[in-house]
């Protein structure tokens, strides 16, 4: 069990990340500086730095600590489902629950995220990608799909298709979190069954 100590520097780092996340919002990822932030969340500048070294670095721990959240979600329901769609929707609508929790700071989020996508500096986009691979190597063996396609190429495919719907959101295309996730079932399932015409 966690001492007072811990508790209270527990609760600072919180209020840190409250305040940034709000302002992050409200004036841009860009505009917000430290002293923004340790203003609103009354603590001083060096109390902000013993806890992230740079700005960036509450942008890293917010999606550290929510993916946390959702991967403990997902293990507890991926046992009851039995296919590839529904495991997909169900990894792809919990990241979305948590991860971007209204579209303000989800704009901002996938602004300052977006950018480095690729680039292997984003260890929750590797491990989503990791994810991903897993279940169509898991429907694999189960000869749900087709073992000759490269599942990690079927990940990246997932993958783009979840960051595409999440910036129509955040962009006002589509305005709920549910028409997200719904619309990314749709195309991931379109995906998995093929649109070519059997001729044979």
């Amino acid at each position: 069990m966690p001492g007072k100590r811990e508790i209270q520097k527990a609760n600072r780092r919180n209020e840190i990340l409250r305040a940034a996340m709000d302002l992050f919002s409200k004036k841009g990822f860009e505009l917000t500086t430290v002293e923004d932030i340790t203003r609103q969340a009354h603590v001083a500048k060096g109390t902000f730095y013993n806890f992230f070294p740079k700005k960036e670095d509450v942008l890293l721990y917010f999606l550290d600590t929510e993916f946390g959240k959702s991967i403990d979600e997902i293990q507890r329901k991926m046992p009851r489902l039995s296919t590839i769609s529904e495991k997909i929707e169900l990894l792809i609508a919990t990241y979305i629950k948590y991860i971007f929790p209204n579209k303000e700071f989800s704009s901002v989020l996938i602004k300052e995220r977006v950018m480095n996508l690729g680039t292997g500096s984003n260890r929750n986009e590797l491990n989503l990608m990791r994810q991903l691979a897993g279940l169509f190597d898991d429907a694999k063996q189960r000869g749900e799909i087709r073992d000759d396609i490269d599942s990690g190429h079927l990940a990246e495919m997932v993958f783009a298709i979840y960051t595409m719907y999440v910036i129509y959101w955040t962009n006002g295309f589509i305005k709920t979190k549910k028409q997200c996730v719904k619309r990314i079932r749709e195309v991931s399932q379109l995906m998995l069954q093929g649109v070519a015409r059997d001729h044979r």
